[in-house]
């Protein structure tokens, strides 16, 4: 049996990213493993340039996830006039980036959010002993040491996203159906949770696996790599779900 802890991520507007062309941004239904990577290490008060470790923590991150409320998905477009030589800064940048060279120009992206949206998040590390430990970024969740967001600075929580809430299960599935849906019992909500290896649980006719390219190279600052997590209609035991 494993532990894992609960996250309950609720908002006004999230974002959980996916695959981008150009200035289109567009976001995925569920969190994908890089973006609770962050939100871990935000929470530890990690740093964006340590990448060795970044690295590390992504691949021993262990999750599931489920959409307790849809929302409603909208697109932002945003432009930005930028005129000849001006510079532009970005987070992970020593210095300026510029944009437009020698004529003025127009910058222009469009943003998906989602608002108004209920998901939770089971979360184990594996190997359980090598630091920080599960009970270590309990603790930061319980006191973060940077305010938190979902996906974007912009999208701050509506509330605590660990609420000292923790289940035992031998899979992400079973540890998912532990915990009672945010929204009334007794639905059917879209589930992820790994398509191999240990935690991936039984596979039965109503999941299918399908493939996320939902990780990061932190070392580079480039979203590469895809995993296999299997997706299906997961309903909570009613006998043994919790309030979370």
């Amino acid at each position: 049996m494993t532990e894992f802890m609960v996250l309950r991520l609720t908002g006004p507007l999230m974002v959980f990213g996916d695959v981008a062309v150009d200035e289109n941004r567009p976001t995925a239904q569920l969190p994908s493993q890089s973006m609770l990577t962050g939100l871990v290490a935000n929470a530890l008060g990690w740093r964006a340039r340590e990448g060795a470790r970044l690295n590390r923590l992504q691949e021993r991150i262990v999750y599931g996830a489920r959409r307790d409320r849809v929302g409603e998905t909208f697109t932002d477009y945003q432009n930005v006039h930028i005129a000849p030589g001006q510079t532009m800064w970005r987070f992970r940048t020593t210095g300026p980036l510029k944009r437009g060279g020698l004529k003025y120009d127009n910058v222009q992206r469009w943003r998906d959010y989602v608002a108004d949206g209920a998901v939770t998040v089971v979360l184990a590390l594996t190997p359980e002993d090598e630091p920080p430990t599960l009970d270590a970024v309990r603790r930061a969740f319980l006191r973060p040491a940077r305010p938190l967001f979902l996906g974007r600075v912009s999208c701050p929580p509506s509330g605590p996203l660990y609420r000292g809430k923790d289940v035992m299960a031998s899979s992400v599935p079973e540890a998912l159906a532990l915990v009672s849906s945010l929204e009334t019992p007794g639905g059917d909500f879209l589930a992820q949770w790994p398509g191999q290896g240990t935690f991936s649980g039984v596979t039965d006719t109503s999941s299918r696996l399908v493939e996320r390219a939902d990780l990061r190279d932190w070392c580079n600052d480039l979203h590469q790599g895809r995993r296999i997590v299997a997706e299906a209609r997961l309903r909570p035991e009613p006998n043994r779900a919790e309030e979370g």
